[in-house]
């Protein structure tokens, strides 16, 4: 990839990876959202769902 490339994706946002699958990247942005809007970070699978998605579960996982 040129560097003028990889400067045009890190334009888009410092989340973006191409290393990490859309779905993961999602989750990672709901979960960043939930925080950042003075939301805690959930700690139990089940505890919040945001459009569809677990993210006690994904916070979870990231955590194992």
């Amino acid at each position: 990839m040129t560097e003028a490339r990889q400067d045009e994706l890190d334009a888009i946002g410092p989340g973006w990876c191409p290393a990490w699958d859309t779905g993961w990247q999602r989750c990672h942005r709901l979960v960043q959202n939930h925080v950042q809007a003075g939301s805690a970070l959930p700690t139990a699978t089940g505890d919040v769902v945001v459009q569809g998605e677990d993210i006690g579960r994904v916070v979870n996982a990231q955590a194992s």
